[in-house]
């Protein structure tokens, strides 16, 4: 199917209300604390597409990806300042309604524009990949999950943050919002 013509997903047309919803409630009620441990954080993100260094036919425009991460240094092994725990819903390369889990880590780079700069990698397993599409993430045709390491590099200051992140042969960028105590 021609992607001009390929109809938009329902997660695409309805994400933006709920994450919506979250960061207004969230902002609302700033006496109420979040149940987190001291320097844990709650992160929104958001990347509305993916560029790919190859070119197909069959890649859909808008990927949509909405992730829900838990942050926090307790966590954090092999010299990391953090690590992350997330889930995410998107609509894959090729347009079919995708999630994930991942867990990942994430070091401190340096200072930059009033900010962080940082670098995080996050191995995951993704469901989503159908046919025709199965074979294109490791271990999805035979086990119907896929296996997936994401590299980022990415800039944080207060609590808003962006970052690079390298998925395949794709390349997004993220703008993220994080909650904290």
């Amino acid at each position: 199917m021609n992607r001009a013509l390929r109809p938009a997903s329902c997660f695409a047309t309805a994400a933006a209300a709920p994450l919506f919803c979250l960061a207004l409630a969230a902002t609302a009620t700033p006496a109420q604390a979040l149940p987190l441990a001291e320097r844990d954080a709650l992160r929104i993100a958001y990347t509305p597409r993916v560029f790919h260094f190859t070119s197909n036919k069959d890649y859909v425009d808008w990927n949509h990806v909405v992730a829900l991460e838990w942050i926090t240094p307790r966590h954090a092994r092999w010299g990391a300042d953090r690590a992350h725990f997330g889930v995410s819903m998107f609509d894959n390369s090729y347009g079919q309604f995708s999630q994930s889990i991942y867990a990942g880590l994430e070091w401190d780079w340096k200072p930059a524009w009033g900010g962080q700069l940082f670098y995080s990698l996050s191995p995951g397993l993704v469901h989503g990949y159908k046919a025709p599409f199965e074979n294109r993430l490791p271990l999805n045709k035979a086990l119907g999950v896929g296996v997936t390491v994401v590299p980022a590099i990415g800039w944080e200051r207060d609590r808003l943050g962006f970052a690079i992140s390298l998925a395949g042969s794709a390349v997004g960028l993220r703008g993220s919002w994080s909650f904290t105590r």
